[in-house]
């Protein structure tokens, strides 16, 4: 199964770039269904959108085979206000409303998503959404997360620092970032670390140039199973 994992519709309305800001302009003027056509006839297997902080694209199309609905969560370090954004997936609209209470703080959303079993991916790791990303945020977040995103939009040499990161990464390495930002109680029996693939797309001109493949998926269990084998 391929799908794009990281694009984005009309819905994404509060850019984080200055300029947009200044403008006035949403991020994306894609309507839904002319995403789920291009990607369709791009060859996605299944179709979602993960506007910012909203699952109102998905909503829209949630009659056309093949659709499910996650979103782009926003949510800080609560210290120093460091802004990351967290790909989420496949959830429902009571889900969507937790999601709104925790989000705030990442170290009450990723307790959350990992309590209702729910798969996420951290999207375009190496960028600093808010100008505050640093080494120690790096450290904190390769404890936090095990899906970390192959970016469409952020060029390939972020793209291969990430790929040199988690190959290089050892489960000692991560128990002591763990240790040296007092994060114990976030490890997890599980210390793999795995790519996600998403073009983030705001045009409707990249939808599915990058995307996840799953080999040998065929239903969508089997996908998200996938992504952590």
């Amino acid at each position: 199964m391929k799908i794009d994992l990281h694009v984005h519709s009309k819905y994404s309305k509060r850019p984080s770039e200055w300029i947009l800001k200044k403008l006035g302009c949403p991020e994306s003027f894609t309507e839904p269904s002319k995403l789920y056509d291009i990607a369709m006839k791009r060859g996605m297997s299944m179709v979602t959108i993960t506007d910012h902080n909203t699952i109102e694209g998905c909503l829209e199309i949630a009659d056309k085979p093949g659709v499910f609905t996650s979103e782009e969560v926003t949510t800080y370090h609560p210290e120093d206000g460091c802004k990351f954004h967290v790909l989420v997936y496949d959830i429902d609209e009571n889900i969507h409303k937790d999601l709104q209470e925790v989000r705030l703080n990442i170290f009450e959303l990723i307790p959350y998503l990992r309590e209702k079993g729910i798969t996420h991916s951290l999207a375009h790791p190496l960028y600093s959404v808010n100008g505050k990303l640093d080494k120690d945020h790096v450290e904190r977040c390769l404890v936090l997360f095990n899906n970390f995103e192959q970016n469409g939009a952020r060029g390939e040499t972020q793209n291969q620092r990430l790929r040199n990161i988690l190959e290089a990464l050892t489960p000692d390495q991560i128990l002591k970032f763990a240790e040296k930002h007092r994060l114990e109680k976030f490890l997890t029996p599980e210390t793999g670390k795995y790519l996600t693939g998403g073009s983030d797309d705001h045009s409707s001109l990249t939808i599915a140039r990058r995307y996840t493949y799953v080999e040998g998926a065929i239903f969508k269990n089997d996908f998200f199973h996938g992504l952590e084998i």
